[in-house]
């Protein structure tokens, strides 16, 4: 059995393209979330609207949740984001 590549997204060619798709990105409070993930999907993603983010921190305050939406055009632009997400060490979690 052989290991996926990371950051490829499995059972990619069911994306009907183009689509507008929301990613909600997860970290610690500590650090500017929502800066980093407007960075990652303004350099991935044409026309992106930082007014799409929207926060909410988690109950005991030690967590913020971000949520974007991108409009996606290509599954190369999905595996480059999923892959930027993950390597950013800000975010700990992305879906």
């Amino acid at each position: 059995m052989s290991t996926p590549e990371p950051h490829l997204v499995h059972n990619i060619d069911v994306w009907e393209l183009p689509c507008h798709h929301t990613f909600k990105v997860m970290g610690e409070m500590q650090y500017p979330l929502a800066q980093v993930a407007a960075e990652i999907a303004g350099r991935l993603c044409n026309g992106f609207d930082p007014s799409t983010i929207t926060m909410r921190p988690s109950s005991g305050g030690k967590y913020l949740s971000v949520t974007i939406e991108v409009y996606l055009e290509t599954r190369e632009q999905i595996n480059a984001l999923y892959a930027a997400f993950n390597a950013a060490p800000e975010i700990k979690l992305v879906y």
